[in-house]
């Protein structure tokens, strides 16, 4: 784990918790904040989801760049491929890609990877058969077969790139970038996804990231001699050789080759933007990159579909109850959605795991807070809800996790976060168990009041469920 994610967030400016009457103090409206930098922060988050180490995807925005320079794009071009660098990675679904970058792992043995993954998930649900209930277990095996309960919406079957475009265009950015975006795993060979096009017919910023991006990966897990090696190996293949002749050619720049692994690499990609055309956003431009991102968190697990949103619904309702501004409520909507942005650093087979967890893997899900507050702090228009968002499984006797944040530095946001998260999970099938019903959910919640949760906050998230199409009818 980095050092910094042992940092606990400042609680010094924690509210009294017998104030609840919104005493939020950071909820100005925003304007004139740069998407750039928002999308660069952010980008640690797109890092963990794709099993990179930390700066890979503004390493992979410099060296787009640098090729887009000296091809001697246009304006509008740098434009274009400025925004599919950063947003590369967008239509991730959980899964990391690494091993198919760096060994670029045949079909055949893809299919026997995918065979023995389904083999060790179908005997964990044999394993653990025998302590469930049947409708666990139906949950449970539904899940293998890519099914899903009734009472949760199925989510849509996009591809990685289809879900990248749409994520695009969803944020404003044109139909090139988004275009770039959707032929990234495209091949020059025509091997690729997810139309199998061949060498021009792929768009010329998705040819650049594919190239970017693979030789970023080589560069910091194998040294440059080796990340040149491969680029010239699957020259033609992968890549556009002419592409492949022209990265080459910065073999003997050594210090470009410094810089780019240096800790000040989001300062030079951001750098790189073309400036004249620096694209600012305002309170609901961000409002759409928190829903975006939302997205790419729940789509971590096909048991978190629509957990964010519905969180940030419940986490809206409640706050309504107890009288928040709705320039306050806004902030509280946005750490709901990225309240579990560090769930992308969770390994899939213990999301997704039909049965309890060991040690280790609980140790590591409990970590995905951290994350989130590492992640957020970063992000200047995040850093007013960053704390609520991170300290949503901390209960009021302490015994929360991961810092064990007591009653007395709990807000009032983050204690909404608390019950708004739980019976959003409660409610929701999960690996191990089918959802319950409202009143079940919140019974086991009202359990807890006055210990581990806040006890106005239960109340209030108890009257504003009566006036919520519930996830599953009670």
């Amino acid at each position: 784990m980095p050092p910094s994610l042992l940092i606990v967030p400042d609680l010094s400016a924690s509210n009294h918790p017998s104030r609840y009457s919104a005493p939020l103090q950071y909820a100005a409206p925003v304007a004139n904040v740069s998407l750039s930098q928002v999308l660069a922060a952010m980008s640690r988050a797109l890092d963990l989801t794709e099993g990179r180490s930390e700066g890979h995807t503004v390493r992979t925005c410099i060296i787009g760049m640098r090729i887009a320079n000296e091809l001697d794009l246009s304006a509008f071009d740098k434009v274009a491929l400025y925004g599919a660098l950063l947003l590369k990675d967008s239509g991730s679904g959980g899964t990391a890609r690494l091993a198919e970058v760096v060994a670029a792992v045949s079909p055949e043995e893809a299919v026997r990877l995918n065979i023995e993954a389904l083999q060790h998930r179908t005997k964990s649900v044999i394993k653990n058969a025998r302590s469930a209930s049947r409708d666990a277990i139906t949950s449970r095996v539904a899940h293998l077969l890519g099914r899903r309960g009734r009472a949760r919406p199925v989510p849509p079957t996009l591809s990685r790139a289809e879900r990248g475009e749409s994520m695009a265009l969803r944020m404003g950015f044109s139909t090139a970038t988004a275009d770039a975006i959707r032929c990234i795993d495209e091949h020059w060979d025509g091997s690729g996804s997810p139309d199998g096009k061949q060498d021009h017919e792929i768009p010329l910023f998705s040819r650049i990231i594919i190239l970017s991006q693979t030789l970023d990966a080589f560069v910091t897990q194998c040294g440059l001699a080796v990340a040149l090696r491969m680029t010239r190996e699957r020259s033609g293949q992968w890549f556009d050789p002419q592409l492949v002749r022209l990265v080459r050619s910065w073999r003997e720049d050594t210090d470009w080759w410094e810089a780019l692994m240096s800790p000040d690499a989001t300062t030079a990609a951001l750098a790189a933007e073309p400036q004249q055309h620096t694209r600012f956003v305002d309170d609901k431009g961000l409002d759409d990159v928190c829903k975006a991102f939302a997205e790419i968190i729940d789509s971590k697990s096909p048991f978190t579909y629509q957990h964010s949103t519905n969180v940030a619904k419940y986490a809206r309702a409640t706050a309504f109850e107890l009288g928040f501004e709705k320039k306050d409520m806004r902030l509280i909507n946005r750490a709901a959605l990225l309240h579990d942005v560090g769930k992308l650093g969770v390994s899939t087979h213990i999301l997704d795991k039909a049965g309890p967890l060991t040690q280790e893997e609980r140790a590591e899900m409990e970590r995905h807070p951290l994350y989130t507050w590492e992640i957020l702090s970063r992000v200047e228009a995040f850093s007013g809800f960053a704390r609520t968002a991170s300290l949503h499984h901390e209960k009021l006797d302490g015994s929360g996790y991961p810092w064990g944040v007591p009653a007395e530095e709990l807000d009032v946001p983050s204690r909404i976060l608390c019950v708004a998260d739980m019976y959003e999970a409660l409610t929701a099938n999960r690996p191990y168990r089918a959802g319950m019903s409202r009143d079940m959910a919140l019974r086991i919640i009202r359990s807890g009041s006055g210990k581990l949760v806040c006890p106005l906050a239960t109340e209030a998230l108890t009257e504003a469920t009566r006036h919520l199409k519930v996830a599953l009818a009670s």
